[in-house]
């Protein structure tokens, strides 16, 4: 019996050796540097935390051990102000000078770009704030790699908020800087869905978006949109980028257009 015990205690100690050193494998295979700028974003002043994420976003790939924290700020409301520039905010209206944390690990996200596309795809789908959703779809948008698609789709059918939804909507947009509509799968069927929703900023978003993609099947639903709406569905110019043709926001001009042009 106690032959037993003593081989139980000493496996016990194996494994927990063998843990710990996987731990600090893991942990030193990231870069001193990264670990100094994770640091700052945990618990360093906002000023702190904004040169952490200018730095981590510089580094590139290699910040990708930061990512997760980088995320976590991205509805932080914090913000950094000199001294001078607390003082004209007393003395001046104009004053409200600072940057934001939030915006700064934006930014760096939209840096170090692709390596940290699947953590942010991950986010928006997941994460429990809607502050992180929408800023999470806004720096999607702006590194807009095509293996975020799918989770910005997702996210405009079925995100609980509507700002999130209308960010989505535009980051889907700003693909077509880089990736023929072919390659965008779904995007335009769930964004001709949103031209149909309940909020106008998701409903402009969607019509924007259908703009800057040039999605001439989506024609017929702005139409839609703009007799419903009027002007303010933004359709009219929607209509305008993928035609080319200068009709306003008359609805029947644009269905004139529609029935001379449409595909056979």
């Amino acid at each position: 019996m106690k032959k037993l015990v003593t081989s139980a205690v000493l496996i016990f100690f194996i494994v927990l050796l063998s843990a710990t050193g996987q731990s600090v494998a893991q942990d030193t295979a990231v870069p001193e540097v990264v670990k100094k700028h994770i640091e700052m974003l945990q618990s360093g002043s906002a000023k702190q935390k904004i040169i952490a994420a200018r730095n981590l976003g510089g580094i590139g790939a290699e910040a990708l051990p930061a990512v997760q924290q980088l995320i976590e700020r991205l509805d932080s409301p914090e913000r950094h102000k000199s001294l001078m520039k607390k003082i004209l905010n007393v003395v001046t209206v104009f004053g409200n000078f600072g940057p934001y944390v939030s915006d700064e690990c934006r930014q760096s996200l939209i840096r170090i770009g692709k390596p940290a596309v699947i953590p942010l795809t991950n986010a928006l789908l997941n994460h429990p704030r809607s502050g992180v959703r929408r800023n999470v779809a806004v720096a999607l948008g702006e590194i807009a790699d095509v293996e975020s698609v799918d989770s910005l789709i997702a996210a405009l059918r079925t995100d609980s908020d509507h700002d999130v939804r209308s960010c989505s909507a535009e980051a889907l947009g700003k693909m077509s800087e880089r990736w023929l509509i072919d390659l965008l799968g779904n995007a335009v069927q769930g964004l001709i869905e949103a031209l149909q929703s309940e909020y106008p900023d998701v409903r402009r978003s969607a019509a924007h978006a259908l703009g800057e993609l040039e999605a001439l099947e989506a024609a017929p639903f702005l139409i839609k949109s703009l007799r419903i709406y009027g002007k303010d569905s933004d359709a009219g110019h929607a209509l305008y980028k993928i035609s080319g043709q200068r009709l306003g926001d008359d609805p029947q001009k644009w269905e004139d257009w529609w029935n001379a042009n449409k595909p056979e």
